[in-house]
């Protein structure tokens, strides 16, 4: 092979090797990408999450141009009381008969000290209200990671039930490790 040919490959490899040089459509399901919750009261916390989304990570060249797209399938909450799981998926909370997704639909991801700001409309019991979140989102490996952990007041969406009693802020947190 001649050094030009060489060269073109090695310029070719080192440009697509980079995390910020990939380009790829990362399907989220449910087998790659976890929505967990956690809600308080005065007296103690739940904790839950959801069995069933669809989504989709999409990036061509850099990270701030990426798209993030989820719908979360209601219906498909559990949480670690079986009472409490029909309660929430009643009309007292999300409603999942009427609202039977949630879906959240990024705007921008911009770039931070300490990873990024993804920001976007989030759906959610009828309502949608623009959302924001810290994440740390990495590319390698032919694969995408992305973490999360940040609070929304549910209140913001019409899930206003036992207000008083049961803090309006809810805890939560996102993993994907798609390839």
């Amino acid at each position: 092979m001649n050094s030009m040919k060489l060269s073109l490959l090695f310029l070719s490899a080192s440009l697509f090797s980079g995390a910020s040089l990939c380009a790829a459509d990362f399907k989220l399901t449910a087998d790659n990408t976890t929505v967990k919750f956690i809600g308080s009261k005065k007296d103690g916390k739940h904790e839950g999450s959801f069995k069933k989304l669809t989504g989709k990570f999409s990036v061509s060249g850099d990270v701030t141009k990426a798209k993030l797209e989820v719908t979360i399938a209601i219906d498909s909450m559990v949480t670690d009381a079986t009472k409490l799981t029909a309660h929430l998926k009643s009309p007292d909370f999300f409603d999942a008969k009427r609202f039977a997704e949630a879906k959240f639909v990024s705007k921008s991801i911009q770039a931070g000290t300490n990873g990024y700001l993804v920001s976007g409309d989030l759906t959610l019991h009828g309502v949608t209200h623009p959302l924001s979140f810290p994440a740390r989102i990495d590319l390698a490996d032919g694969g995408v990671t992305v973490s999360s952990q940040f609070e929304l007041n549910r209140h913001e969406w019409g899930i206003s039930y036992g207000k008083g009693n049961v803090n309006d802020l809810v805890k939560m947190s996102i993993d994907v490790k798609a390839k």
